[in-house]
């Protein structure tokens, strides 16, 4: 089967889509991609491939847009359309809309390949684990199946798929996954409700062994020559014996500049020092609100404001560029609790503070705990952008706290500036406040954490 991924350019590789398209192709599928943003002529290109089935890989936010991109292709060329991700893992009604041929629930590698399998040999196709397809005028669901248990079976992410792009084939970052699944039980996030459609499905948590690690990084390292590489696991140190076999084999064998997500309260120090003695550059990790009850209580990061600062110190201690995490505007925050959690950052003393708008996500814990308040009536479509911008909540003081977003990391980095910042969230300047946040996150990712290089500021082909 010719199997096209459909993508639109987002300052990442997109390892979903890179997994799924080298173990189908281990299994004799070929697979094309496209990406809208780099495409000169994406219509024609799709002309040209003539796909079997064309599938993307979607989060809440960017939904309407491939959906309506998915029904408008339809009245152009005939295929089969799959849609997988985390939307259509949380919200599998997205079959219901117009033009979705089936929608794909947690993890894909066998339940794409076995639908593929099937329409390729004309086999039935409305029993597949995972897979929620519309057939004869009727929607069949299905379980998911069982978790993959060992992910050392797995090939490494197809990069040529995307490499087509110098956008891509250049990219002086490369981004990497050690392994699948997240314990914690945060109220914003969606891990709760990931772990409870696989409860009885096996591990959630698996690790790639060492080696396997090893072998892919020498295998980026060596073809592509990247300059640095990101770990994008939710929490890179879960497994600290795993982590330091890691950096001992990391320091021989890579040695590169290495940003990896780290959770506060798992810190230790023999591992941060292992961590910079293989090549750590930048540790990023979530803070979220620098009030004890909005931490704990609400958003259930189960974290002491000790524990945050001994981790911040020590990463300061061993030289790391830190980049920290940060919501404002959550259900039932007030303007003095979200000037706690700039006061909070100041003393973490990180390299750039960084900091959403609360968006309450659908199916999450906290996105319920609003409703039930009054806060919003539940009738949303979640924008990315969104989340830089403004708040749908209907709170006291939420316009001042917006103006703070824009004004937060300007006073992490310069606490001076702060009593100016209380005199400035009163003035309805919010224009020109998040130009000042657009201009210091730009200056912070460029020169500051160095996330993105200065090549790679301008999308090209």
């Amino acid at each position: 089967m010719k199997i096209l991924f459909i993508y639109t350019y987002e300052y990442l590789e997109p390892l979903g889509i890179m997994q799924l398209s080298s173990f189908l192709k281990q299994n004799n599928h070929s697979c094309y991609f496209i990406d809208l943003k780099l495409e000169r002529d994406y219509m024609r290109e799709i002309k040209n491939i003539s796909p079997d089935i064309i599938a993307y890989s979607i989060t809440t936010g960017r939904h309407r847009f491939y959906q309506r991109f998915n029904k408008n292709l339809k009245k152009e060329i005939k295929f089969f359309a799959i849609f997988g991700g985390p939307h259509c893992t949380f919200f599998p009604d997205f079959i219901e809309e117009e033009g979705v041929d089936a929608i794909c629930r947690g993890e894909g590698e066998f339940a794409f390949l076995e639908l593929a399998n099937n329409l390729e040999e004309g086999r039935d196709i409305t029993r597949i684990e995972n897979v929620w397809v519309k057939s004869s005028g009727k929607v069949y669901k299905n379980e998911v199946r069982d978790l993959i248990d060992d992910l050392d079976i797995l090939p490494f992410p197809d990069r040529e798929l995307v490499n087509k792009y110098n956008h891509y084939k250049k990219m002086h970052m490369r981004f990497v996954l050690s392994g699948r699944g997240c314990p914690y039980r945060c109220t914003y996030c969606f891990n709760h409700v990931y772990n409870r459609l696989y409860k009885d499905k096996g591990r959630v948590i698996r690790k790639r062994s060492v080696e396997n690690v090893i072998a892919e990084l020498k295998a980026i390292k060596n073809k592509y020559k990247p300059t640095k590489l990101h770990f994008m696991d939710d929490t890179f140190n879960l497994d600290h014996q795993w982590l330091l076999k890691f950096c001992e084999a990391y320091a021989k064998e890579i040695h590169m500049p290495l940003y990896a997500m780290l959770r506060l309260n798992l810190v230790r120090e023999d591992v941060v020092k292992a961590l910079r003695d293989a090549g750590l550059v930048v540790a990023v990790s979530s803070i979220e609100s620098g009030n004890d009850h909005m931490r704990n209580s609400i958003l259930k990061r189960d974290m002491s404001e000790k524990q945050i600062i001994e981790a911040n110190d020590l990463f300061n201690k061993y030289g790391f560029r830190i980049l920290l995490q940060n919501i404002v505007g959550l259900p039932d925050e007030t303007l003095e609790m979200a000037f706690e959690t700039l006061r909070l950052n100041i003393r973490c003393r990180p390299s750039y503070g960084w900091v959403s708008v609360f968006q309450p996500y659908p199916m999450t814990e906290l996105c319920e705990y609003a409703r039930g308040k009054g806060y919003y009536d539940g009738d949303i479509e979640v924008s990315e952008a969104s989340i830089f911008k403004r708040s749908i909540l209907k709170m006291k003081d939420i316009k001042k706290i917006e103006r703070l977003h824009h004004l937060f990391s300007l006073g992490v980095a310069f606490p001076l500036l702060v009593p100016l910042i209380r005199l400035l969230v009163h003035l309805p300047l919010t224009k020109f406040y998040s130009l000042l946040w657009k201009i210091h996150r730009t200056w912070c990712y460029f020169f500051r954490i160095k996330f993105v290089d200065l090549s790679e500021a301008f999308i090209r082909e």
